[in-house]
């Protein structure tokens, strides 16, 4: 085996021999630039040590069962950023915390596992303490199984290593390794040197994770690795620490505590394409079949019902349902701009929703022509949100992309919205405004005066 594979494989990422998306060369793109950096140090005799001692664990299950766990070149990588790094002259890690997303079968938890073998003997910490947590006990019993057998086949006798239930006591230096869910009543009493977050996306709350991060003060160079594929519920915790991550690797945030590899198609890929699948499965051909990922493609193009499933899991897309009414295909065939000076005299019917203060105010657009339907939605934002409001990076984003209007202070003005209905009415035939009467008394006065057509609706 290569001990130098991963710097193999940044370089072909770079090159483009290996298809990556775009979160995975800006990643590696940081770890070249790390290695040039003067406040840092690269320690490859620890990530060797790491990697060889990973491949004298053995998968038990599946066609490889029995054989040495050799990481491939994209898992080496990644453990060659969490152990490799050091700030100059210090024996100080840079890494203290990890966002690993990808798609499943491709050794995302036995390779989280090997790794909480690794800081429970190898790291050099007497005392160690890993804690392995998932979102439910099934999934925690999942990530521990691989635990205990890996301890097993290192000591076979349980000489030195006790492996119970939900826990591996080793007793020699004073370290243990313990699982548990999220849903566990007792959540304290933490001291981790290591800890694993497994599938993190469907966590309803961030607490099992803050208890184990605050855990880790008295630690000289503690780790916490959360490790997962995408979900379909973007207002959880997940979502908010992978937007952060992105934000890292773009450098409009600055982190160097956080390592962040997220393997993910890119935004304009066709998910359905098969040249797109190495970017959210670096394990193809190994793990996953390219046939198993075409027959699960073809599976949700003939039943929409299953897209959700298959693009979250399959392919570590996220989506924003669990269940598919209309699939994206659908949608993106019957999606263009549309300017409203192209629908003159037709009809067209108006829902406006305002914000109360500084959220999105948005106003949408019917338009009937030619037995077909038309819909435009125009969004508004006072300028301050791009500053003091917690999605504003997004809120750059959207703008710099023309999705948003932006109105002057600190509120929405609404003049803006009555001055782009009046504009509308010279041309379109508006039959109705409907609006949600919360907030809007003095706009619907003025808008009526105006002889625009409101109906509440609330």
């Amino acid at each position: 085996m290569d001990k130098l594979s991963y710097l193999q494989y940044a370089e072909d990422v770079r090159t483009g021999r290996i298809q990556a998306g775009e979160s995975i060369r800006q990643a590696v793109e940081r770890f070249c630039e790390d290695l040039q950096r003067e406040d840092l140090e690269f320690r490859s005799e620890v990530v060797d040590n790491a990697i060889e001692f990973i491949s004298t664990l053995k998968h038990f299950t599946g066609n490889h069962s029995g054989k040495p766990f050799v990481l491939q070149p994209w898992q080496q990588w990644i453990i060659a950023n969490i152990l490799g790094f050091y700030w100059k002259g210090t024996d100080e890690r840079k890494y203290s915390s990890s966002y690993i997303e990808v798609s499943r079968k491709q050794g995302k938890t036995a390779t989280a596992a090997a790794l909480c073998i690794y800081y429970l003997l190898m790291d050099g910490e007497d005392g160690a303490e890993v804690d392995l947590a998932a979102n439910s006990k099934e999934q925690a019993k999942i990530a521990f199984e691989f635990c205990s057998n890996f301890a097993k086949q290192l000591d076979p006798k349980q000489k030195y290593m006790k492996v119970y239930r939900d826990s591996i006591i080793m007793d020699m230096n004073n370290s243990k390794l313990k699982a548990f869910a999220a849903d566990d009543s007792k959540l304290d009493g933490f001291n981790a040197s290591f800890g694993l977050i497994d599938e993190y996306h469907s966590a309803k709350n961030s607490k099992v994770r803050d208890v184990i991060k605050s855990s880790m003060g008295m630690r000289q160079n503690p780790h916490l690795c959360t490790i997962t594929t995408a979900g379909f519920d973007k207002t959880l915790p997940c979502y908010k620490l992978r937007t952060a991550a992105i934000e890292v690797l773009n450098g409009l945030k600055h982190d160097d505590s956080l390592f962040v590899a997220i393997y993910s198609l890119d935004e304009e890929d066709d998910w359905t394409d098969e040249k797109n699948w190495e970017k959210c499965s670096p394990n193809l051909g190994v793990t996953v079949s390219k046939k198993y990922i075409r027959e699960q493609v073809q599976s949700a193009i003939n039943n929409p019902s299953e897209e959700t499933g298959v693009k979250t899991k399959t392919l570590n897309l996220w989506c924003d349902s669990s269940s598919v009414w209309l699939p994206e295909s659908y949608i993106v065939k019957n999606t263009r701009k549309i300017d409203l000076g192209e629908f003159a005299d037709s009809e067209c019917y108006i829902g406006v929703d305002l914000a109360a203060t500084s959220d999105l105010t948005a106003v949408s657009y019917l338009i009937v022509k030619d037995e077909k339907y038309y819909f435009k939605t125009d969004y508004y934002l006072p300028e301050s949100a791009l500053k003091e409001k917690i999605d504003r990076e997004t809120y750059k984003y959207w703008k710099q992309q023309g999705l948003l209007k932006i109105t002057e202070g600190n509120v929405t003005d609404y003049d803006y919205i009555t001055n782009d209905l009046m504009k509308a009415s010279e041309y379109l035939n508006i039959r109705a405004i409907g609006y949600d009467k919360y907030n809007a008394t003095q706009w619907a006065i003025t808008a009526t005066e105006l002889g625009l057509p409101l109906e509440e609706y609330p």
